[in-house]
């Protein structure tokens, strides 16, 4: 991954962001957005985010989810709470 280049344009530089737009849909790298030497964005292609959301999957732990379905402490049923707010 070292070798990879990519496109990359500063954030205020309209002309190029426009330019890198309007053939959008034929593009196979992302546009990295600058503002000076700090990376503030990207533009990326539809396989790029859709690899990025399945990392972001990969690394979702919901197993507490799971863990504490049936857990009821503190909890209220709906008819106490329709009793409480008088309905």
């Amino acid at each position: 991954m070292d070798d990879y280049e990519w496109n990359e344009c500063e954030l205020t530089d309209f002309a190029s962001v426009k330019a890198y737009l309007e053939n959008f849909s034929q593009k196979q790298k992302e546009l990295v957005l600058l503002s000076g030497e700090e990376t503030v964005g990207a533009i990326l292609t539809k396989e790029q985010y859709a690899w990025f959301l399945d990392q972001i999957d990969k690394l979702q732990n919901l197993d507490f989810i799971a863990e504490r379905k049936d857990d009821l402490d503190g909890a209220q049923s709906l008819d106490d709470m329709k009793k409480e707010l008088g309905l």
